[in-house]
């Protein structure tokens, strides 16, 4: 696995926060029911999302979250990084320790070429796009 399930589920969440976006503070709850996400789960990580400028948040009856900037500005990569940390993309698949480019291992550069890959389809694919690639399959 590339990158955990709890960025899947994040990216699920902004998805589905990005839908509900004209109404203003969306609980967490229907996030995490609209997604498929285990609530105890989805609270964990809103902290996160927080930390790194995805999502405000609002206590009270009338709060949830909300993105904390448009959809279509959030790349998937801003949530892996969010959630797993800068170096998520950077471990070799194929082995158990980290590939570090000082002492790279045998398939570093075959590995290199797939991660630059895929990191630029994660830069350019958005909370948006995610949001309404959902919408098509829901429709």
């Amino acid at each position: 696995m590339l990158y955990s399930k709890t960025a899947k589920y994040a990216v699920l969440a902004l998805a589905e926060v990005a839908v509900r976006s004209g109404d203003g503070f969306v609980p967490t709850e229907e996030i995490a029911k609209a997604a498929a996400i285990p609530y105890a789960h989805f609270a964990k990580t809103i902290a996160q999302l927080k930390r790194a400028g995805l999502l405000v948040t609002s206590r009270g009856k009338t709060g949830g979250i909300v993105l904390a900037r448009p959809a279509s500005e959030i790349s998937i990569l801003d949530v892996v990084i969010a959630i797993d940390g800068p170096g998520a993309l950077n471990d070799c698949p194929l082995f158990l320790q980290p590939c570090e480019c000082k002492k790279p291992c045998s398939l570093h550069a075959l590995w290199r070429e797939a991660r630059d890959a895929l990191v630029a389809f994660l830069t350019k694919t958005t909370v948006a796009d995610v949001a309404e690639a959902r919408a098509g399959l829901v429709s």
